[in-house]
C-alpha cells in the first residue's frame, strides 16, 4: 500500500512541475503524453539503487519522443527543473 501511495504522490507532484516547467520553457506536451512520461518515470524510480537514474533517462527519452523539442535548452531544462522541484517537494512532504 505504501508503494502505491508513493507512486500516486510522485505522479501528481511531478505532473504539476512538468506543467509548470512546460510553460516556462514553452515546450508543448499533451495531457496523455505527459501522463505516460510521468508514469513510466515513476515506475522506474521505484527500482532500488539505480531507479533514479533510469527514471531520468526514461523521462528525457519519452519527452523527446513525444514533443520533438530541441535537446538543448528545452528538454534538458524541462527535465532538470521538473525532477529537481519534484524531489524537493517529495522530500519536504516526507519530513512532515
Amino acid at each position: 500500500m505504501e508503494i502505491v501511495l508513493f507512486f500516486i504522490l510522485d505522479v501528481v507532484i511531478t505532473g504539476f512541475f512538468l506543467w509548470i516547467a512546460g510553460k516556462v520553457t514553452t515546450v508543448q506536451i499533451g495531457y496523455k503524453e505527459g501522463l505516460v512520461c510521468i508514469g513510466a518515470s515513476s515506475l522506474l524510480a521505484l527500482i532500488p539503487g539505480i531507479g533514479w537514474i533510469l527514471s531520468i533517462i526514461a523521462f528525457f527519452y519519452l519527452l523527446k519522443d513525444f514533443t520533438g523539442a530541441n535537446v538543448w535548452p528545452d528538454l534538458i531544462l524541462l527535465v532538470l527543473v521538473t525532477k529537481f522541484f519534484s524531489f524537493i517537494a517529495i522530500v519536504a512532504l516526507g519530513g512532515i
